[in-house]
């Protein structure tokens, strides 16, 4: 059986080069609906990772993808345009239809300055499991997203790829944000010291193309889950398992449908009616009858006296 870690040609991580980066636009739209969680950590060795609670996903073109977890590189995993970042945060989504794969990349600077990232990792910065198979949970506050992590400005570049790690499976779909965020020092190198880096090489590029999306459009800034935080606990559950199903997005699709359907029931039956009009010599009876009201004395201009 082949190795995809060995053999692979779409893998992960890449170089992204800008400059041959391709504007896709609305043919790679990014939408989220991130909500609350509380941070479930567990050390996996060479790797922390946030196991973050059922309900908030993001729509790609279309398709939701559920998150499922957070996990860090220490340096950066990708390069952009040569740049290695010191770290890099993936956040790992699935579909439930397709079973496909979806990763969102975001890249660090480290610095004290306050920020909503900043804000995010504080508080589990002082949680972080030391030794592997360890796991340790914080309550969190109702405003705390993930969506804070992400940079402000939502521009990013996509491209096919690879799980970053073994067993490195292929038709992984890439968003890396363009735009930075930041970490304090102190959350840098307490996490440096437990994952010791655990990069991958630059993967060769192998003539795939890398996609870019400016991403301004107001409905692409905006989080979506946010609405849900004015709930109960349990009314936050059962939304949760209600967007999980996706019974908001089916319903939606169908009201599209129906709408559909119905124009074209419309523009039928008007075109069937002037068939008919035709047929019966309706509409040939009424041009004549036009014809003749117009030369009638009642159309005529007067003749302008001498």
């Amino acid at each position: 059986m082949t190795n995809p870690c060995a053999n692979g040609k779409y893998q992960s991580p890449i170089n992204i080069k800008s400059k041959i980066a391709i504007k896709c636009g609305a043919l790679c739209d990014l939408v989220f609906y991130y909500r609350t969680s509380k941070a479930n950590l567990v050390n996996v060795g060479k790797n922390i990772v946030l196991d973050y609670d059922n309900g908030s996903y993001v729509m790609f073109n279309s398709e939701v993808y559920e998150l499922d977890k957070l996990s860090f590189t220490i340096p950066a995993s990708h390069k952009l345009d040569n740049y290695t970042y010191p770290m890099e945060m993936h956040l790992n989504h699935r579909s439930p239809d397709t079973g496909k794969l979806l990763i969102i990349a975001v890249l660090f600077e480290i610095n004290d300055a306050t920020s909503k990232s900043n804000l995010f990792l504080d508080m589990f910065k002082d949680a972080l499991p030391q030794n592997k198979g360890e796991q340790k949970n914080v309550n969190t506050p109702e405003e705390w997203t993930v969506f804070n992590v992400l940079p402000e400005i939502k521009s990013f570049f996509s491209y096919t790829g690879s799980l970053p790690r073994s067993p490195c499976i292929e038709n992984v779909q890439w968003i890396v944000f363009d735009n930075t965020v930041n970490c304090n020092v102190n959350f840098f190198e307490k996490l440096k010291k437990i994952i010791k880096g655990n990069v991958r090489s630059i993967q060769k590029l192998n003539s795939r193309k890398i996609y870019y999306n400016s991403n301004t459009a107001e409905k692409n800034s905006r989080n979506y889950g946010s609405k849900l935080r004015c709930y109960t606990e349990e009314q936050f559950r059962k939304s949760c398992s209600c967007l999980t199903g996706q019974k908001d997005i089916v319903s939606a699709k169908n009201k599209q449908v129906l709408l559909l359907t119905i124009v074209v029931i419309l523009v039928v039956l008007f075109v069937l009616l002037i068939l008919y009009l035709v047929q019966e010599g309706f509409l040939s009876k009424a041009l004549a009858n036009c014809s003749k009201m117009l030369s009638s004395k009642l159309f005529i201009p007067k003749q302008a006296k001498k």
